[in-house]
């Protein structure tokens, strides 16, 4: 199926979602169709933006992935390139369960993701940073710093998402 999954994500235009939703809806069920979208994620960059939306609208539907798919795309989230695929697994990161060994590369993927030049990534990459003190608490002062200062520094868009983070932080003190 992967060699078929992936013409099928080659041929797509790149805007229209409403392509990726029939793909999705043709093969969730079928049992290689997400360890596929993993691979895919981890060997093909070009499809990382729609394998990464693909995995996204499972979640948006109420379904999981196993665990075990999961780690596997944390532990490549480092190769991910494309600023919409890494928004995706940003954006997942609130559904995850972490392990011990994909807490490490995802710390590494959230702090290089809160440098980016993409705002939104910006923004989804403090958020990741704030799942991150759930698995390592002893972050939580750092990311306490980082969005006070960043307060002063990033666009309205980003203040928002800090200014919840920061809520979010002084309700577990």
């Amino acid at each position: 199926m992967k060699e078929d999954l992936t013409d099928k994500l080659e041929t797509w235009d790149g805007v229209h979602s409403e392509y990726l939703t029939d793909l999705y809806s043709e093969n969730y069920s079928d049992p290689a169709f997400f360890p596929d979208l993993v691979e895919i994620c981890m060997s093909c960059q070009d499809l990382q933006k729609p394998a990464t939306w693909l995995v996204k609208h499972h979640y948006d539907n109420g379904k999981r992935l196993p665990e075990s798919l999961t780690e596997n795309l944390l532990l490549v989230c480092n190769n991910i390139v494309n600023w919409e695929a890494k928004l995706h697994l940003l954006q997942l990161l609130p559904h995850f369960c972490l392990t011990k060994i994909t807490i490490a590369p995802l710390e590494n993927f959230v702090r290089n993701c809160i440098a980016d030049n993409n705002k939104f990534v910006r923004a989804w990459a403090y958020n990741g940073l704030y799942e991150l003190t759930k698995y390592i608490p002893e972050l939580r002062a750092e990311l306490e710093l980082m969005c006070q200062s960043s307060l002063e520094t990033e666009s309205p868009a980003i203040k928002s998402r800090l200014k919840r983070i920061l809520l979010n932080l002084n309700r577990k003190k």
